[in-house]
């Protein structure tokens, strides 16, 4: 399970059997209360919390790995392909 998959479950199972309280299911299950909170908070606003453990690992970001795709496409025929598949999005 990822990080946010175990949020959920964590926040789920806390819903369920500990009446939503982080520090109730801490104790019962010995999860962190921290990331039993934030699953709580996700859940209920709807909004996935994301980490930056993609900026600390080191892993090849994307223009590294795809550097041909730069070089056959300069960066306003990118934009506009980028615009067409979010069209719900506003960019400036």
């Amino acid at each position: 399970m990822n990080g946010v998959e175990r949020r959920g479950f964590q926040a789920q199972m806390t819903l369920k059997y500990c009446q939503g309280r982080a520090r109730l299911a801490q104790t019962v299950f010995g999860w962190g209360r921290e990331s039993i909170e934030l699953g709580l908070g996700e859940k209920r606003t709807g909004i996935i919390c994301v980490g930056l453990q993609s900026a600390f690992s080191t892993a090849k970001r994307w223009q590294e790995k795809q550097p041909l795709v730069l070089w056959h496409y300069p960066w306003d025929k990118l934009h506009n392909i980028i615009l067409n598949k979010t069209q719900h999005l506003k960019f400036p």
